[in-house]
């Protein structure tokens, strides 16, 4: 996989003033094929003032965008890819290009910053033009034009002034650089949530169109997830245990970031939750039949949530069960004594 840069879509992030250099290659090449200026003037004097063209050919100037066309890099193979998305999903979060096309990102955490100038300085070979740490502890980055320009030619206007978006460009990239993206966006602005009220991984965006963008890759990997709005942000939320392992297994955070380090002990806290109720309650019954206000008290849980394990749980508003319980999957059996049920293993 390569991607380009073209002359023409570099020199389309400049003004219009700067229309007129893209015909500055043409002017060389006929200098080169040893056209005198007369010729030449008389080829593209239409379209070309002539003290404009009189000092191109002269060599008395050269238009900046070719100038800065000459410095930039050009090719991208597929490790500078796979850098790139990395780069794109931070400036997504919390970076950007402002109309002035600088590129800037900032966040308190060190190993993000940190994370991003290697992005940069693999690809591009640029340093940031200027870094600086405030004393609320926000550390911001600001790199010159020549990198957002590069980007722009590569994936559109994904991010100029105030306002960020999902380009074409970006949306047709393949399933792994997309992952990669948002990989880079969950750890700007993602978090992980262990209350006692709910568990979850969650994403906040201003821009539902992002978001949805987002939950519609998540969608691709098997992963579900929600939508709300809380007046001001979107959120996204990813709350099923399964749901949360695939995110691991296949999104995740940075490698040794502190959020990274958090869903891993969060989902130690919660692996598995049903499967090792139904093991307790499998072993209780290989020594007896019992009812299951008897399996309550032994495991110290309410009736409903044992009758949930034995007989499954059933969606709001289906009649479709959603889990299916132990005498479902036909590991347990049911004997009716006047009004209590007695429950017993099939084989023991």
């Amino acid at each position: 996989m390569e991607l380009r840069i073209r002359y023409e879509d570099f020199i389309n992030t400049y003004p219009k003033t700067y229309k007129k250099a893209l015909l500055y290659p043409k002017v060389l090449k006929l200098k080169r094929e040893g056209l005198s200026f007369s010729k030449v003037k008389k080829l593209l004097s239409s379209q070309i003032p002539y003290h404009l063209l009189y000092r191109w050919y002269n060599g008395l100037s050269i238009p900046l965008p070719f100038k800065d066309f000459s410095k930039i890099k050009k090719k991208f193979d597929k490790k500078d890819i796979e850098k790139l998305a990395t780069v794109i999903g931070h400036i997504l979060g919390d970076g950007g290009i402002d109309k002035k096309k600088i590129l800037h990102y900032c966040n308190t955490e060190e190993f993000l910053i940190k994370k991003f100038q290697n992005s940069i300085e693999r690809v591009f070979h640029i340093k940031p033009m200027c870094k600086r740490k405030e004393a609320s502890g926000i550390i911001r980055l600001r790199y010159p034009r020549l990198v957002s320009r590069a980007l722009l030619c590569l994936f559109g206007e994904f991010s100029l002034g105030s306002k960020k978006r999902i380009t074409t460009q970006i949306d047709r990239m393949p399933l792994w650089w997309k992952v990669r993206l948002i990989q880079a966006l969950f750890d700007d602005d993602g978090s992980v949530i262990n209350s006692n009220n709910y568990r979850a991984v969650s994403l906040k965006q201003k821009s539902k169109k992002i978001i949805g963008w987002v939950k519609k890759v998540l969608k691709q990997l098997n992963i579900n997830s929600s939508l709300s709005f809380d007046g001001k942000c979107w959120q996204l939320r990813i709350l099923n245990y399964i749901d949360l392992l695939k995110f691991r297994d296949k999104v995740n955070f940075s490698n040794g970031y502190r959020k990274q380090v958090k869903l891993d002990k969060l989902l130690r806290e919660i692996e598995r939750p049903h499967q090792k109720t139904k093991l307790k309650i499998i072993q209780l019954l290989r020594k007896k039949e019992r009812t299951k206000e008897e399996l309550a008290k032994l495991l110290n849980l309410q009736a409903g949530t044992i009758y949930g394990h034995l007989h499954g749980w059933k969606r709001r508003d289906s009649k479709r069960k959603s889990t299916k319980g132990l005498v479902d999957l036909r590991i347990v059996k049911v004997r009716k004594v006047g009004r209590r049920n007695f429950y017993y293993l099939k084989f023991k």
